[in-house]
């Protein structure tokens, strides 16, 4: 019961990840239109509520982060418990002469209710697969490629080398933006991630990615 709790949990955050992630492709659209047109009043204000915006989508996944910790740390504890052998009960000795005591009324504590909307819905198709599973797949697809490579190519080996890692619900089209799946546009946020890492060149060509000497590093140093 506490387990599915904690997965409902991690997929709220989820799916509070991808609306964030479905307004910032309406913005980058917007900005896009604003620079066609040559409002750059308008696209300048888009720039700077898609920087506020991925600034609350990194403390959501900060938050997510805390969230495991905290699970983490309670399973650990439950275990522990679970292993230390208990005394056995003690059997109170009641003389033959001696009425015995009524029996006190048991107090049951509940626990709290959670309170909140919950997101049922979306939360019973599962969880998707997480940004961090697709770091070592596109270091090793970008290495294969010889070191850079079109998103498009990139995404070709992801579906050949993750098919027994993705899930069906990472095969969703996007309401959003009809021509991208969820797991390719959880791979996009993932190269946004390896960027900032310094695992992929941050100065990279529109469209193409490279991997720095640092990917490299960490994929030999990861290598199963």
């Amino acid at each position: 019961m506490i387990q599915n709790n904690s997965q409902n949990v991690l997929a709220a955050f989820d799916v509070l990840i991808e609306e964030m992630e479905d307004a910032l492709r309406t913005i980058h659209k917007a900005g896009a239109s604003a620079l066609e047109t040559r409002n750059y009043d308008r696209a300048q204000t888009a720039i700077e509520h898609a920087r506020n915006v991925m600034k609350v989508r990194e403390k959501v996944t900060n938050l997510k982060g805390e969230w495991k910790d905290i699970e983490r740390a309670f399973s650990e504890h439950t275990d522990s418990e679970q292993q230390t052998p208990r005394a056995a009960p003690v059997q109170q000795q009641i003389s033959m002469h001696t009425t015995p005591s009524k029996p006190r009324p048991v107090v049951r504590q509940e626990l709290p209710h959670p309170t909140g909307r919950l997101i049922a819905g979306r939360i019973r198709k599962g969880l998707r697969t997480p940004e961090p599973a697709f770091v070592r797949p596109i270091l090793q697809a970008l290495s294969d490629l010889g070191g850079s490579a079109k998103r498009s190519d990139v995404f070709d080996m992801l579906e050949q080398s993750m098919r027994d890692v993705l899930k069906p619900i990472d095969y969703q089209i996007l309401s959003s933006e009809a021509e991208q799946v969820r797991w390719q546009n959880s791979a996009q946020w993932a190269r946004n991630l390896m960027v900032k890492e310094g695992l992929l060149q941050s100065d990279s060509p529109v469209g193409i990615w490279e991997i720095t000497e640092k990917g490299r590093a960490w994929l030999l140093k990861n290598s199963r």
